[in-house]
């Protein structure tokens, strides 16, 4: 497989689809949550135990992953392991760009991914990468897609000679926690992650926030809001969480429009560059559970019989889950892969395939020589 896949990124489009898997355990995955904010859209239900339940699952999620996003920032120490990962990541890619010897494919490479944290555009300034996000400004970055269409050259100084530099297309399908709304200018760069703090001022009266533990199923949450009533703190957080430009995890419409267009655009660039000749797309801690995102790579395997996939599953059981998610009834053109970490004599799994296993035993193991 790793002879297979050094061949393809040497003569390939090189995209890339990232998911929470990437940025645990400092950031919690959505786990049941994406799962239950769907049933409950579908749930006939009153809307007081709606909104209690609406507002139970948000804050387990804003608490285990958007708020965390600060520490983040801040360079909270606990947040190294995860950067350090990103970083090997990044540095191994670079490389590729840089080492592969053909002439004819820019040195670019599209990272899609659904995670809304910061830890990509950290590590991508870091280390000081050549980055397209569909941001441009000083004082004000503003949002524009024309912007991921730009290359970058660095020109010799003494005989003029061009050279193109590797470029990182961040390409973030379910939004940012750096996106702000601007009255006058649209979507905006957030530097400080303000809305985050909007959000974290307001205290939500305790006795009718729901525990959200793992195994927990939307009938266990409904009884657990029998007789509870949603007051005013409800309403305010969800009005304070709603303001942060991301897509949840639901089949809802969205609250607001511009994120609604930026999301189906982003979705139709993913679209446009797994039709693409030659095209390699890895998949990493990402789960399949997006329906939109699931039938986009499934229609581009099917119409694209040169593009290559590689689906890294964390242990067995997601392996499992992901083959699930893509039958081979559904593929093909046998161009979909998925692989799952070594087992021992005991059928256990080796390691696990997060962030660290992933550069070491596969990313770095494909860098042209």
């Amino acid at each position: 497989m790793l002879s297979r896949v050094r061949d393809a990124i040497e003569n390939s489009h090189l995209n890339f689809l990232i998911g929470s898997g990437l940025s645990s355990p400092y950031l919690n995955t959505l786990g049941q949550i994406e799962t239950l904010l769907t049933q409950l859209e579908e749930a006939n239900l009153q809307d007081n135990e709606k909104k209690i339940i609406r507002c139970s699952l948000y804050k387990t999620y804003f608490d285990g992953v958007i708020r965390k996003n600060r520490q983040v920032l801040a360079g909270d120490p606990a947040t190294e392991p995860v950067l350090r990962g990103y970083l090997e990541f990044l540095k191994t890619i670079n490389s590729i760009l840089l080492q592969r010897k053909s002439t004819i494919l820019g040195k670019e490479v599209n990272l899609f991914t659904t995670n809304v944290d910061i830890f990509l555009e950290k590590a991508l300034e870091t280390l000081g990468l050549e980055c397209n996000d569909g941001f441009t400004g000083r004082f004000q970055p503003h949002f524009a897609l024309s912007n991921f269409q730009k290359s970058h050259f660095r020109k010799s100084p003494q005989y003029d000679n061009l050279s193109e530099l590797p470029t990182f297309n961040l390409l973030k399908l379910h939004g940012s926690l750096t996106w702000r709304l601007d009255a006058a200018k649209g979507m905006v760069f957030s530097t400080d992650l303000a809305d985050i703090g909007k959000v974290e001022g307001i205290t939500v009266t305790p006795s009718i926030v729901l525990e959200i533990a793992d195994g927990t199923g939307l009938e266990t949450l409904i009884s657990g809001c029998a007789g509870m009533v949603s007051d005013a703190s409800v309403e305010t957080f969800l009005g304070a969480y709603d303001d942060l430009l991301i897509v949840n995890p639901t089949k809802a419409k969205f609250k607001q429009t511009i994120l609604n267009q930026t999301h189906y655009e982003l979705l139709r660039i993913y679209s446009n560059q797994l039709e693409k000749e030659n095209s390699i797309l890895f998949v990493l801690g990402f789960s399949f559970a997006d329906e939109h995102i699931r039938e986009i790579t499934i229609r581009a395997a099917n119409s694209n019989p040169t593009l290559m996939i590689i689906v890294i599953a964390y242990d067995s059981q997601s392996a499992a889950n992901l083959k699930a998610k893509l039958p081979s009834t559904d593929l093909m053109n046998s161009n979909v892969e998925i692989v799952s970490p070594e087992m021992k004599a005991n059928g256990e799994d080796e390691f696990k395939f997060n962030l660290e296993t992933i550069n070491k035993r596969i990313l770095r193991q494909v860098v042209p020589e």
